[in-house]
């Protein structure tokens, strides 16, 4: 007689869907994946201006994930196009948006920024700001860059809390942030 066998009950899993703009922010969530290493999955993807509901659905259905587990959605864009800010604004889950553009967020692990500035000239100011920003191409972050955002993630948020998000410029990253922090504590 054949043995009967039992599956075990599958447990909730934990997981964020971190939903990107574009090569620069996918990268950062990775360099902070690699750090904090949680107990949780972060699934980025990247959407672009192209975002919209059943993208995101999509994206939920491609991680299998099931009513019954945690998971949380951020949207990490910049606030340079109108139109995509107020689609993403829209879909349920945690907006995360750094005005005028993510560099913003890099250049306040350590300076201060309280002109309004647009995407363009944000670069350049930023490139400027720091002698590890010099060599500083979107997309890509030396290891020497990614230490440095590590390192000094308390000081950005910090200046970006003194700012009015989401006013040019502003950045909320510190949210997601303090979720990460808040999970590795969980």
């Amino acid at each position: 007689m054949r043995e009967r066998r039992f599956s075990k009950k599958r447990m909730p899993r934990r997981v964020f869907l971190v939903i990107c703009e574009g090569d620069t922010e996918e990268t950062y969530v990775e360099a902070l994946k690699q750090h904090f290493r949680l107990p949780i999955a972060i699934k980025t993807k990247v959407s672009g201006n192209k975002i919209n509901a059943r993208l995101v659905a999509q994206y939920i259905k491609e991680l299998g994930l099931a009513k019954d587990d945690d998971y949380q959605v951020f949207y990490i864009y910049d606030s340079d196009i109108d139109c995509v800010v107020e689609k993403v604004r829209a879909f349920p889950g945690i907006c995360v948006l750094s005005n005028p553009c993510i560099e913003l967020w890099y250049m306040l692990h350590h300076a201060e920024c309280r002109r309004p500035l647009d995407s363009a000239n944000m670069l350049k100011v930023f490139s400027a700001s720091h002698h590890i920003w010099k060599s500083y191409l979107k997309g890509r972050l030396s290891n020497e860059q990614m230490r440095h955002l590590i390192e000094n993630r308390g000081f950005a948020a910090e200046r970006a809390a003194k700012l009015r998000w989401p006013d040019n410029p502003s950045s909320n990253m510190g949210v997601f942030i303090e979720a990460l922090e808040n999970a590795k504590m969980s």
